[in-house]
């Protein structure tokens, strides 16, 4: 019978197509998946990749196998789901993956209150653009600006997000702002990483930033904030942060700004988890108590 470990460093570089991806994935190193797969090849006696300029592709007989791969993988995270669900304690760790401002405005203000009442609860919080899997377990619960479209997965509107374009004191007194709707030529401005899929709210904000020049790109949110503070020109920041900050300025001040809904995202065995259950109370009171702020 095939050992499932072996199985899982099959499907990890079946998807990821280079050792090095999906070693980074596994988490060792990609000597070590390289090692793993050469061994189940050997083991099930049929050579299961073939090396290409593209990177591993599956042989016939590596097809034929995975579905049954696939199988026994949904098993084993059905296994630890339905485990995890029927765990009451209000202790151990909750990984959660979270755009950066909202990490930094809801998730730990959040968890500095639930750690009050049950400090046996941990927190692991993972803010970036990578979006981690919720179905396959590599997070308990995720916060994003677009709710998934399919899984076994429960999901909620937390509240909704402001955004808007932020400048800093020194340099609105060197650049006179435009007319809203004029456009930004001959001003700089702080962009995020082109990589960044955001928000429509976002989106249209950094799209009236077209005619700037770019002085600074950034795949943080914290990094763009501290740009912009440093007067390298103008930036698109959610108004939790750009408000909190007193070097900054909202550019257009008398203007709505641009919002987006914050969704919260858990699998649907481990919302039964205790310690899920209260860290999942506790972002709600957080969003209840501090919606002004949020939404800007």
């Amino acid at each position: 019978m095939a050992d499932w470990d072996a199985v899982r460093f099959f499907l990890e570089l079946a998807r990821a197509k280079t050792l090095a991806r999906a070693a980074r994935r596994l988490r060792v190193d990609y000597t070590t998946v390289g090692r793993r797969v050469s061994a189940f090849e050997r083991e099930l006696g049929a050579k299961l990749f073939e090396r290409t300029p593209d990177g591993f592709v599956l042989t016939d007989a590596g097809e034929s196998i995975r579905a049954a791969a696939e199988q026994m993988e949904q098993s084993a995270v059905d296994v630890e789901q339905r485990a995890l669900g029927a765990d009451r304690r209000l202790s151990g760790t909750v990984r959660v993956a979270a755009a950066e401002s909202a990490g930094h405005a809801v998730v730990l203000p959040a968890m500095r209150d639930l750690h009050q009442r049950h400090p046996e609860i941990r927190l692991h919080l993972q803010t970036g653009l990578a979006r981690l899997d919720i179905a396959r377990r590599e997070a308990d619960l995720a916060l994003r600006f677009a709710p998934p479209e399919s899984g076994d997965l429960r999901i909620r509107r937390l509240t909704s997000m402001g955004f808007a374009l932020y400048a800093s004191e020194d340099y609105l007194a060197r650049h006179r702002p435009p007319a809203p709707g004029a456009g930004f030529a001959g001003h700089d401005a702080v962009l995020f990483d082109e990589g960044f899929r955001g928000a429509p709210a976002f989106a249209s904000l950094t799209d009236s930033l077209r005619d700037a020049r770019a002085a600074v790109r950034a795949n943080s949110m914290l990094s763009l904030v501290e740009a912009v503070a440093n007067g390298l020109g103008v930036g698109a920041l959610t108004c939790c942060l750009g408000d909190a900050d007193p070097r900054l300025r909202r550019v257009f001040p008398d203007l709505p700004v641009q919002r987006v809904d914050l969704w919260l995202v858990v699998h649907a065995d481990v919302q039964r988890t205790g310690r899920i259950r209260a860290l999942i109370a506790a972002l709600e009171a957080r969003c209840r108590k501090a919606a002004a702020v949020l939404r800007g």
